[in-house]
């Protein structure tokens, strides 16, 4: 069995660093020791290197979950970079690669294999007892995307499964304690052998936080100039949808600023060479939707602004997590006002429609044809999750609806409070804050 003292010899040899952070150090040795683990690391931490140093330490192949394909994209460029034999099989792999990639594995010759979560439904079966360690990436979105967004993330443990139940190591960098439960549960993690729970703080000290409320649309774009003015290079504007984000670059680039937007409806070339200038330092701002996010590797970003509330705490975290990833003292800035949280909550209408509208959108195929996409795509997912499910079935959703509203509202609270907005943060992640930072607006 492989040592702690071989991982360090790989991780210096193929990133350049002679030892592990202690959080990493502690990952590392569940894994090396055949456990199942569950890894919370904050937003910076070093995450990817907890399964991709012990890939090639144990051998075999590790078979990694990821949710995106351009954090699977990166991931995989960043491990051939560093002499990792590793890939993806994605829906924009061609059947030369695929053949590629299979021939790899029948060599096992390949150390890393990274794949969706639908991907794998398809895979588990051929990989049966070929996988030495199952890395669950961004682990956190078996609860949120899962239920009502990514079906296939609630079906990991089962095709865990159908793989072998292979050790497996989950991580995250933003989940409560009842999402660490629930990605427990949905793993089946800790079953038949040891689980090993690394929990890291949350707490980013070199990040300043701040919440700026704002009556209307015109002093929203006032108060991002002003951040965007005092900030260096880099920054990166958050936006809820896609016509905001290009709408907002076309202004910023209208006062000066050398920016781009990204979001998933652009074009994978241009998409890529976005990221490419903005890992590059060659650009001053991204205006982006939630699609430039896990897994960007820029560590000096010094800015993070959120043009509206976003719908968690969660995901708010993980954004503004994007600054300061040098350790040098970066800025968090959530604009927002009253009406933002009303219009999260009125979007849950469509992901959570009343049971009496999906029940008559079944009965009527017309109705159903005719019904708004968003609307459409829920009746249809509904009718497939709840099939003889009864009234049981309509308790789960009605109760996910609840923990959404939830979520909406500790956004809220963030904004709102006038104590510590760190404390409050720590707080959602059951981390106890302190009742003064000296490093949010609220107590500087």
């Amino acid at each position: 069995m492989p040592t702690l003292d071989d991982a360090r010899r790989l991780l210096e040899q193929h990133f350049g660093y002679p030892d592990f952070r202690p959080s990493q150090r502690d990952v590392v040795a569940a894994v090396l020791a055949r456990q199942d683990v569950l890894a919370v690391l904050p937003t910076g931490a070093g995450k990817s290197a907890c399964f991709q140093v012990p890939a090639l330490a144990l051998g075999g192949l590790t078979l990694v979950v990821s949710p995106l394909i351009s954090l699977m994209t990166d991931q995989v460029a960043a491990c051939l970079r560093r002499g990792i034999p590793a890939a993806a099989l994605t829906s924009a792999t061609s059947p030369a690669e695929r053949r590629a990639i299979e021939a790899m594995i029948e060599e096992q010759s390949l150390r890393l294999l990274y794949v969706s979560p639908e991907r794998l439904e398809t895979l588990a079966d051929r990989l049966r007892r070929r996988v030495t360690l199952l890395a669950v990436d961004e682990a956190h979105c078996i609860s949120e995307w899962g239920p009502d967004f990514r079906p296939a993330f609630r079906q990991l443990g089962a095709l865990r499964s159908a793989l072998g139940r292979p050790p497996t190591v989950a991580l995250t960098g933003s989940a409560t304690p009842a999402v660490r439960s629930d990605i427990i549960a949905v793993l089946g993690l800790g079953t038949g052998r040891r689980l090993a729970r690394v929990v890291a703080s949350f707490d980013r000290p070199n990040l300043y936080f701040a919440a700026q409320r704002i009556a209307g649309e015109r002093e929203r774009m006032r108060c991002l100039l002003a951040a965007l003015d005092a900030s260096e290079p880099l920054a990166i504007v958050y936006t809820p949808t896609r016509s905001i984000t290009e709408a907002l670059t076309r202004a910023l680039r209208f006062a000066g600023f050398d920016t781009v937007p990204y979001h998933a409806g652009l074009e994978q070339s241009f998409r890529k060479q976005a990221l490419e200038r903005f890992t590059g330092s060659r650009l001053h701002v991204v205006v982006a939707t939630c699609a430039f996010g896990m897994g960007i590797d820029a560590p000096n970003v010094r800015l993070v602004v959120h043009w509206q509330m976003p719908p968690t705490l969660e995901a708010y975290y993980q954004e503004a997590g994007r600054a300061g990833r040098d350790g040098n003292d970066a800025r968090c800035v959530l604009l927002y006002r009253e009406g933002d949280a009303e219009l999260l909550r009125r979007e849950l209408e469509t992901t959570f429609p009343p049971a009496r509208l999906i029940e008559r959108l079944w009965r009527d195929e017309a109705a159903l044809a005719a019904a708004p996409a968003g609307l459409r795509a829920t009746a249809q997912r509904l009718r497939k999750e709840l099939a003889g499910t009864g009234a049981a079935g309509w308790a789960a959703v009605a109760q996910r609806r609840k923990a959404a509203e939830a979520r909406i509202e500790s956004v809220e609270r963030y904004a709102t409070t006038s104590g510590c907005r760190r404390a409050v943060m720590l707080g959602y992640f059951g981390e106890q804050g302190p009742k003064r930072c000296g490093a949010c607006d609220r107590c500087a």
